[in-house]
């Protein structure tokens, strides 16, 4: 569902990586939270930041990928 949601096309994220990815920056974030170290927006921001992320990765996997393809013609 992860790769769904993100609409990921060049990486498939493991069920590790992606419990990592969500569970963990969630974790991280509430740890920052009740550390005060950071405000209360950091257990909504970093998991969306994370995941902003993981696209990008994927749009740039893309990319590689395109550009090492060979050329028609």
């Amino acid at each position: 569902m992860y790769w769904r949601l993100l609409r990921l096309r060049y990486i498939r994220p493991n069920g590790l990586l992606r419990a990592l990815f969500i569970e963990g920056s969630v974790g991280l974030g509430v740890v920052l939270v009740l550390a005060e170290a950071a405000s209360i927006w950091t257990i909504i921001v970093l998991p969306v930041v994370v995941a902003v992320l993981v696209k990008l990765n994927d749009v740039v996997a893309g990319a590689l990928r395109r550009s090492n393809s060979p050329e028609a013609g």
